[in-house]
């Protein structure tokens, strides 16, 4: 399929920083598929479009199989983690209202340590099979940073949209990808 999974706190304990783990990791795989161009000999395509979703929660996972043996997770934390990332738009990660309490909450617990976050909540989303829920994007400090010679026009951070709803964590620490930091799901993410 078209859609990529991760857990985090799954195989070491992480109490105090799963979420805004997980954060980062959806801030870089959208920064690394919007430096990726979709054609490499015409940058004018554009470079690749993912849209991401992420929820906090308890989860079950097992082998599943006869043949083809797999490891897998079931959940309602499953589930809405992909109605997050079905409902989200292009270059947004979005997450539900305890995904975003949790970053905040973990943010202050280690000292606002690692990449700054901004929640900007998005208001009441109509979820399949859930209702209408409030959910947040998440963005970083600079969503326009990346140098390609694609020439796909982005938004401005002054087009109307979301309105910023707190700027949380204002560490200077590097947002890095780390297996064991995955949580959510989205489309193309890898």
């Amino acid at each position: 399929g078209d859609c990529y999974i991760g857990v985090s706190n799954l195989v070491d304990s992480q109490p105090d920083d799963h979420v805004s783990r997980m954060a980062a990791f959806c801030l870089d795989a959208i920064e690394a598929a919007r430096c990726t161009l979709v054609d490499e000999e015409d940058a004018s395509k554009g470079t690749v479009l993912i849209r991401v979703g992420f929820d906090c929660g308890p989860i079950v996972g097992s082998v599943v199989g006869t043949n083809y043996k797999k490891y897998t997770i079931f959940g309602n934390t499953v589930n809405t983690a992909s109605r997050m990332e079905s409902t989200s738009a292009a270059r947004r990660i979005q997450c539900t209202k305890a995904a975003a309490a949790t970053i905040k909450n973990q943010l202050k617990e280690t000292g606002d340590a690692g990449p700054p976050l901004r929640l900007m909540e998005r208001g009441e989303v109509v979820i399949k099979g859930k209702g209408r829920m409030t959910t947040f994007f998440v963005a970083d400090g600079d969503p326009f940073s990346c140098t390609t010679s694609a020439t796909t026009v982005l938004p401005s951070p002054e087009t109307p949209g979301p309105r910023p709803a707190e700027l949380i964590g204002t560490g200077g620490g590097e947002s890095r990808v780390t297996s064991d930091a995955h949580l959510g799901s989205g489309a193309g993410m890898v």
